[in-house]
């Protein structure tokens, strides 16, 4: 009897039809990747410079110009500097910015800085951040690239155009790959990098393990949070030691890791000290005055003369607490960090423990000259924090909520986003995987759980989504695996397998459409969207300062030449709106009793405000949604002559707007109230009660 005829190998595809696929397959990237851009570009010049893109922009150009990163050192530089050349090639009027204070102390002030820089270059100011904005949505290419090539390695070309249209359709970054702030460059970069170190990897080796040491020394160029990522690697090393290397192989690989790993580590810190013109390497650790309390230690004694500074936090600490390396053994050794590396970890470790209470009453019992009392506050074993005022569903305080991360994806995360997330995790279980699988998803996985751990429960930063907006590309590229899980099932299952996941994309590309061009303010429609009374978050969430001119285009529509009554949550004096078009007549509304407090001395002889109204009066109200919700803020005076901010309103300065009804809302994020007699009447009592003291 004969051997049965062995079957016939599957024939390959034809050559053209596999280059008609990888054609197709492009242009679909092509083409997400231009929607992106095209939606972001759209929406930034329709929205101003957001809180801290005032002071970013400023600090960026005095990088390029001045060859210094010691104004607003709080962030490391890369993504400011790309954002500024172009700025810096439009040349603007710098000279006798620098020729300010605020530029020449020793201690230079960010703020007082970018207010100058808007007074110099008032007629352009717009434009000129524009300008820079315009070349940010390069961070979400590079993002998108990323997540495209993950997942397609790892899912196949379905996979990888899934998990790319949720990145290019995704409201949050769209709404910060548009702005000149840290976080969507920090959010492509990272995630550049650990896909460069997957890849070393997948086949360990000199070249590779290069390409991973100089992103990574990138990604600490643009975010100090990146910092993990010398953490969640060598775990990730362990996990595909054990998971995806043969156990035969284990110890020969062992060896691969740490000669690789120390060239790893070495090209990130060459890269951080190019990324910082190597200005400042090798000062001595002891010479550094830090203030946090990871790098520093108790006074002997309780008290020093300190180094004179205006910067308050500093001042804060430096009389009780010292360089923890002076007059030990490292103090002479050599960083091989940058200064301003080292001085802006500082003071980020600063805004990530928490002012003691504790610094604040020596504090203040040092100004009193009570030497005694300042010594003990200082020394005293009370741990307790004050941070940032946070707000979360309506409440306002000075502590935040472990689930605070947890509650702001919930919300601001697309509804079909999630239904592809939740989908992605059952595709887990159903799935029989290898352990070099394995390895994999716990290389998508492990950044994300360590970041959304650390925020929340390692500091008490409750000030935003965009804090984890790094864990977006891991989500989405683990969201591609529902491609080949819907290819394996067949028949009627498939069918609606592809239907959900159709419809779940087109959900959230809905969605995007549906806030554009208002992508910060985005609130799923289960959490109630983004005008739902009281708001879910506030602050980078939803009101970050970004519709002043769109407050100028809708007074001009509708009250021009009438008063208007403004508490503005954001760093641009009004009176900049006066280079493109009619300016608004603006006033200050009256402030609970103690809610506003004059930030410079009233008995100077040059000073010239004209302060709050007297009386609350029937009339047009413009009031930030964050100011409503009563966060503290600093506000600026319609005076001509003044030009910084010079009023602090304090917590619910103004909450007796909560008890009125908008009759618009700018952009979602600026109310407008029209009030009448009757409604002046209604909160007459509330204005009239001063605001309750917080307890320290």
């Amino acid at each position: 009897m004969s051997a049965p005829k062995a079957a016939d190998p599957p024939e390959a595809p034809p050559a053209r039809s596999l280059l008609r696929g990888r054609l197709g397959e492009g242009l679909a990237v092509v083409a997400l990747l231009v929607l992106h851009v095209a939606l972001a570009e759209s929406s930034l010049v329709r929205e101003n410079a957001t809180v801290d893109e005032v002071v970013h922009l400023p600090a960026g150009i005095t990088y390029w110009q001045q060859h210094t990163f010691r104004l607003y050192h709080h962030n490391p530089p890369l993504v400011r500097m790309v954002a500024a050349l172009p700025v810096v090639l439009a040349k603007p009027v710098m000279e006798p910015v620098y020729q300010q204070p605020s530029w020449s102390s020793p201690d230079p002030s960010p703020s007082t800085f970018s207010q100058s820089f808007a007074r110099m270059n008032a007629d352009r100011y717009f434009d000129l951040f524009t300008l820079a904005r315009m070349v940010m949505p390069i961070f979400g290419v590079i993002g998108g690239l990323v997540v495209f090539a993950w997942s397609r390695m790892l899912y196949g070309p379905g996979g990888g155009l899934l998990s790319l249209a949720l990145w290019c359709l995704c409201p949050n970054i769209l709404a910060h790959g548009r702005l000149l702030t840290t976080d969507a460059g920090s959010t492509a970069i990272g995630a550049a990098a650990t896909f460069a170190f997957w890849l070393y990897l997948r086949k360990p080796n000199w070249l590779r393990g290069a390409a991973a040491g100089v992103l990574l020394g990138l990604a600490q160029l643009t975010k100090f949070s990146m910092l993990a990522l010398y953490v969640v690697w060598p775990f990730l090393a362990v996990i595909w030691l054990m998971l995806a290397v043969r156990p035969d192989e284990r110890f020969r690989t062992i060896g691969k890791y740490a000669a690789h790993g120390v060239l790893v580590v070495i090209l990130s810190v060459l890269t951080i000290d190019a990324g910082y013109f190597f200005e400042g390497v090798g000062t001595p650790l002891g010479r550094f005055e830090f203030a946090s309390t990871s790098l520093t230690r108790p006074v002997p004694g309780g008290l020093r003369q300190a180094p004179a500074t205006k910067n308050r936090l500093f001042a804060m600490h430096w009389p009780f607490r010292e360089n923890r390396f002076r007059g030990t053994i490292l103090a002479g050794l050599p960083s091989p960090l940058p200064s301003h590396y080292l001085l802006g970890f500082d003071e980020q470790r600063i805004e990530t423990e928490g002012i003691l209470k504790r610094m604040n009453r020596a504090f203040e019992a040092l100004r009193a000259g009570d030497l005694e009392t300042a010594r003990a506050e200082a020394m005293s074993a009370d741990a307790s924090v004050q941070g940032y005022p946070v707000y979360l569903n309506g409440e306002l305080r000075r502590t935040g909520w472990w689930y605070y991360y947890l509650a702001a994806l919930l919300y601001k995360v697309p509804e079909g986003t999630w239904g592809l997330v939740i989908l992605s995790v059952a595709s887990l279980v159903v799935r029989r995987r290898s352990g070099a699988d394995w390895a994999d998803e716990v290389c998508l996985a492990a950044f994300p759980a360590f970041l959304l751990f650390s925020m929340s429960v390692l500091t008490d930063i409750n000030l935003g989504l965009r804090y984890v907006l790094s864990i977006f590309p891991y989500v989405h590229i683990a969201a591609g695996k529902v491609i080949p899980w819907a290819i394996g099932l067949g028949g009627k299952p498939a069918h609606w397998a592809w239907g959900g996941i159709a419809s779940l994309l087109l959900l959230t590309a809905s969605a995007t459409a549906w806030i554009h061009p208002h992508y910060l303010t985005y609130f799923n429609v289960l959490s109630g969207g983004p005008d739902r009374m009281p708001p879910r978050l506030i602050d980078s969430n939803l009101d970050w300062g970004q519709d002043l001119v769109n407050l100028q285009d809708w007074y001009r529509e509708n009250a021009e030449g009438e008063p208007i009554g403004l508490a503005y949550f954001g760093q641009i004096n009004p009176t900049l709106l006066e280079g493109r078009g009619p300016a608004l007549r603006w006033y200050i509304p009256p402030a609970r009793p103690g809610g506003l407090v004059l930030l410079q001395d009233p008995n100077s002889p040059t000073l010239r405000v004209s302060g709050p109204a007297g009386q609350l009066a029937p009339g047009y109200y413009a009031i930030s949604a964050s100011i409503v919700q009563g966060l503290p803020w600093r506000l600026y005076d319609p005076s001509p002559f003044v030009w910084e901010p010079c009023w602090n309103a304090d917590q619910d300065a103004f909450s007796y707007f909560r008890r009125l009804t908008p009759i618009h809302r700018i952009g979602h994020s600026i109310d407008v109230y029209k009030l009448t007699e009757q409604d002046v009447a209604r909160v007459r009592a509330e204005l009239q009660t001063p605001i309750p003291r917080q307890a320290d």
